[in-house]
């Protein structure tokens, strides 16, 4: 759930917009509560219109328990199985309605979420609990297996009005002065999403005429070299504050970007050091935001992120080298496939050893890697292979893999 919408919403009539849509899931709650069983409700629609927001005040109006996974959790039929197949069948421990909550339902992957479909459908057919599914796009071929079998609530794109009201709603809670017209400003120019006005509006907290003149000018199409080439090439405040107010680019992300290519545009180690102070001070501002829901947070964020990176430069940067993806994510990308096959081996161990699978992953197979290494160069390849495969029905590719 976005955790700052939550922080000013606090029941599912403070969720502001699709009325229609807020009062039929209001009338699913309803049943519930009065023991009808009902179908599985798909709430669909663009990012930013306070899908996840409804179904969690939805939840917390009716005092149900929510039990819920997203995009991340999805990689398999035993995940989905292990986390909400008790919970479907039975009420929390207090007696209070479980309902299940399966957020970003339409970024199953068919790599990687193997029989994470088969799963949601058993948990469909089989399940005592509500369930809401969300998605951005319920067309998609990815969860054509949901066809027939849910009830599809559409939330649509939000107008200006109810945007300027969830920024005045926002502004109250931060002790914001924000004039009304710099409110409908950012209204005008979120296309109807809420949550990039909120971002923006955090922004722009306290700014300037410069800077809020910048949000009529807001393209949201800007891409992160763009971002980049303002942040390394200023030499203002302003101008970064605006490259990053005028991108969509996640502020993590952005933080990985700048991270990765400081060092390709400034040379200097006095520069060095002093581009990233700021990022780090940028780091932090942005845990402490998250950990204490207090979001005023992003504004020392952004600045740290943009401005302070800029102007931490002594010289002008190089600027003929081209700009290099984060290594962090290419890395977090290349190794899911390993990460994988490291814990079917572990499972493999845990026939045989009876240790759990993250003792066996942290202790027992670096063991057993490091005794076969040395068994290979006394005994040679084809003895050490022959052992896994006969003692722990390894393939030779994972054998490899865990030498």
């Amino acid at each position: 759930m976005p955790d700052f919408e939550a922080s000013y919403v606090d029941s599912i009539d403070g969720v502001i917009g699709n009325r229609d849509s807020v009062s039929y899931l209001k009338a699913f709650a309803n049943d519930i509560d009065n023991g009808v069983r009902r179908r599985p409700i798909l709430i669909y629609g663009r990012s930013g219109v306070g899908k996840t927001l409804a179904a969690h005040m939805l939840a917390k109006s009716r005092g149900w328990n929510m039990i819920e996974m997203s995009a991340s959790d999805y990689r398999d039929f035993g995940s989905i199985e292990r986390r909400l197949h008790v919970s479907s069948k039975t009420k929390s421990l207090f007696g209070k309605v479980n309902v299940l909550l399966l957020d970003e339902i339409d970024e199953l992957s068919g790599k990687h979420d193997d029989g994470a479909a088969r799963a949601i459908g058993t948990l469909i057919s089989e399940s005592k609990s509500p369930i809401i599914l969300i998605a951005n796009n319920m067309w998609d071929r990815k969860i054509s297996f949901l066809r027939g079998k849910t009830d599809n609530v559409e939330f649509k794109k939000l107008s200006s009005f109810d945007i300027v009201q969830i920024l005045n709603n926002v502004a109250v809670k931060l002790g914001s002065r924000m004039g009304a017209k710099t409110i409908e400003s950012i209204a005008a120019r979120s296309a109807g999403d809420a949550r990039s006005a909120v971002n923006d509006f955090i922004v722009m907290m306290d700014s300037d005429d410069d800077m809020l003149e910048s949000i009529g000018l807001r393209d949201r199409k800007n891409d992160v070299f763009s971002v980049l080439d303002r942040i390394f090439n200023s030499n203002t405040m302003s101008a970064p504050l605006r490259a990053i107010a005028s991108s969509d680019v996640d502020n993590d992300m952005l933080i990985k970007w700048i991270d990765e290519n400081i060092p390709y545009r400034y040379t200097q180690s006095v520069d060095l050091h002093a581009a990233y102070s700021m990022l780090a001070y940028a780091t932090q501002f942005s845990a402490r935001a998250s950990r204490k829901q207090y979001y005023t947070y992003w504004r020392y964020m952004n600045v740290m992120m943009s401005s302070g990176v800029a102007l931490a430069k002594s010289s002008y940067p190089d600027g003929r080298r081209r700009y290099s993806f984060p290594k962090v994510i290419s890395s977090l990308s290349s190794s899911k496939e390993g990460r994988g096959s490291e814990t079917e081996l572990a499972r493999k161990v845990q026939k045989r050893v009876h240790q759990s699978i993250r003792e066996i992953r942290a202790t027992t197979l670096p063991l057993m890697a490091e005794m076969a290494r040395s068994a290979v160069k006394e005994s040679g390849d084809e003895k050490v292979y022959d052992f896994f495969a006969s003692k722990f029905d390894m393939s030779d590719k994972e054998i490899k893999s865990m030498l």
